[in-house]
C-alpha cells in the first residue's frame, strides 16, 4: 500500500508558554485536494508555517515523500517538491508578471548555486529552457494577457494568481496554500476553484489549503481537518462535517458559513 504523500505526527508548536498547535496529526494522499479550517486563531497559519519550514516544530513530526523533512529551512522543503503560498501577495511590485516568474525559477537552473539543493534532478532546467517554462506556468494561470505588466500594478485577484504561479515555478508535487481565496469577488472565487481543479487533474498537483471561504472548501476539498484553539476536533468529508456537532458549533455555524 503507498504511503500518504504528507504526513504530519503529533505536530506541535509553542511561543513561550502558549500552544499555538497542540499534537496534530492528519495525512494528505497523493492526487487529493485537503481543506485544514477553523475559527481565527485556531492555529492553521502555525501548521502552515511548520510544516512548510518556516518555523520548527517543538515537537512532532513532518514526513513528505517517505522522508522526514520536520526543522528542515524553506529551501530544502521546496526542494523535495513541497511549496507554499501565501496570504499576502509576496512579488517584486516593481517586476512584471514575466520576470517574477523567471526570479522564482532560479533555484531549477541547472548549474546555479541553488540548484545543488535540489533533490529532483528532472526538474532543473537549461538556460534555454527558462522561457519555455514560463510559458508554461503563464498559460497554466491563464495569465498571458498580463505577462508584460509591472505586478504592482496588477489588480488584487491577479496578484493572488501571480502567487500561485510563484508556487508552480518549483515544479512542486504538493502545494500548500494560505487562504487563496481571500479577497477574491465571487467571479474570482469560481475561477480559482476551476483552477486548483485544473492543478489536481491536468497536473497532478496534491493541495493542501487553509481557507475560510466555505462555500469552496466544501465544494472542492475530499477530506477536511478541522482546528480549535490548536487542536484537531474533527476530520472527515465535507457530508460528515457538515453534520458534526462539535464543528457546526465550533466554526459551520458561523455566520460567515451561513452566508458562503
Amino acid at each position: 500500500m503507498t504511503p500518504p504523500l504528507l504526513q504530519v505526527k503529533g505536530l506541535a508548536r509553542h511561543f513561550g508558554g502558549l500552544a499555538a498547535v497542540k499534537d496534530l496529526s492528519f495525512s494528505v494522499e497523493k492526487g487529493q485536494i485537503v481543506g485544514l479550517i477553523g475559527p481565527n486563531g485556531a492555529g492553521k497559519t502555525t501548521a502552515f508555517n511548520t510544516i512548510s519550514g518556516v518555523l520548527p516544530p517543538t515537537r512532532g513530526r513532518v514526513v513528505f515523500n517517505g522522508q522526514d523533512i520536520s526543522g528542515q529551512r524553506p529551501s530544502i522543503i521546496v526542494a523535495h517538491g513541497l511549496a507554499r503560498t501565501f496570504q499576502s501577495t509576496t512579488t517584486y511590485a516593481d517586476a512584471s508578471v514575466e520576470k517574477n516568474i523567471e526570479y522564482a525559477l532560479l533555484s531549477r537552473i541547472r548549474g546555479s548555486a541553488p540548484q545543488r539543493l535540489m533533490r529532483r534532478s528532472s526538474h532543473l532546467l537549461g538556460s534555454d529552457q527558462i522561457g519555455e517554462e514560463i510559458n508554461r506556468i503563464i498559460g497554466i494561470v491563464g495569465m498571458q494577457a498580463w505577462r508584460h505588466a509591472e505586478a504592482g500594478t496588477l489588480a488584487y485577484g491577479l496578484q493572488k494568481k501571480l502567487g500561485i504561479a510563484i508556487g508552480l515555478a518549483a515544479r512542486p508535487s504538493m502545494l500548500l496554500m494560505d487562504e487563496p481565496a481571500a479577497g477574491l469577488n465571487h467571479e474570482e472565487c469560481n475561477e480559482l476553484t476551476r483552477l486548483l481543479r485544473q492543478l489536481r487533474d491536468e497536473h497532478d498537483m496534491t493541495i493542501l489549503l487553509v481557507e475560510h471561504h466555505m462555500a469552496i472548501v466544501m465544494e472542492i476539498c475530499e477530506r477536511i481537518v478541522v482546528l480549535v484553539h490548536g487542536e484537531k476536533i474533527a476530520e472527515g468529508t465535507p457530508e460528515e462535517l457538515r453534520v458534526n456537532p462539535a464543528v457546526v458549533e465550533a466554526y459551520l455555524g458561523a455566520p460567515d458559513y451561513a452566508h458562503a
